[in-house]
């Protein structure tokens, strides 16, 4: 797939490279993924990742960079530059593209079907078998699922995730009445937040960790402004 991009990228207006992105690669990746991606790991050496990488940088990178950089052999080099160290052979940073193009990494593409699929499943009851395996917790303004035993299987996963991540989707006045599009958005934004996260060209254990992340939730909550007259009350 990624020579097939290399092979069309210049034949193809740079503004099409996000739906040749979406159409060759992502659609494959993404194929059953909440299936199959118990098996991805959370680092930048997961191999599939790198794969991803390689085919962000081929359609969103620095193409120019890259060609001037090889553009000139080792013996031509002016005197003292011919020997190539660690910085000729660094390659371009991917996290501040994946940013730049709102992307998610193909260990959050994961964590975003689980929780995408399951919410349908709750909302429109189907498929039935799924569904009734599904426990929502009975506790008031409580939409959290109680986990099914332990395991690598798609409903322990996606359960888990959801538990997670709920609060920051839908708003407990409306619950599971919330539209499918706006969890969607809420959620890939949830998940861009994490992604961006920490130092801005190096991936870490935390951009994958749907955990980590600064947004408040979507309860509804009294903010009490901070007077004299309102610390004079506390205090008394």
């Amino acid at each position: 797939t990624t020579g097939a991009i290399c092979r069309i990228r210049r034949s193809i207006p740079p503004e099409y490279y996000r739906d040749i992105y979406t159409a060759l690669f992502e659609s494959h990746i993404s194929y059953g993924i909440s299936v199959w991606g118990t098996a991805l790991k959370d680092r930048a050496e997961e191999k599939l990742f790198v794969t991803q990488k390689h085919c962000i940088r081929v359609l969103f990178g620095d193409l120019q960079a890259y060609l001037d950089k090889l553009a000139t052999c080792a013996r031509a080099r002016p005197f003292g530059t011919q020997k190539l160290g660690a910085q000729f052979h660094t390659k371009e940073h991917t996290k501040p593209l994946f940013n730049k193009v709102k992307l998610l990494t193909v260990q959050n593409l994961y964590k975003y079907f689980c929780v995408l699929e399951l919410y349908k499943i709750i909302k429109f009851r189907t498929p039935y078998s799924l569904f009734e395996d599904t426990s929502i917790s009975t506790r008031d303004s409580s939409y959290a699922i109680i986990l099914p035993e332990k395991s690598n299987h798609f409903l322990y996963k996606a359960s888990y995730l959801w538990n997670s991540t709920y609060k920051k989707l839908i708003k407990t006045e409306h619950g599971f009445a919330t539209s499918v599009s706006l969890v969607k958005t809420r959620l890939k934004n949830l998940l861009l937040n994490i992604q961006s996260l920490h130092l801005p060209n190096t991936w870490t254990a935390e951009n994958f960790n749907i955990l980590c992340n600064r947004e408040p939730s979507l309860s509804s909550h009294v903010t009490i402004p901070i007077t004299e007259q309102n610390t004079v009350d506390i205090l008394s």
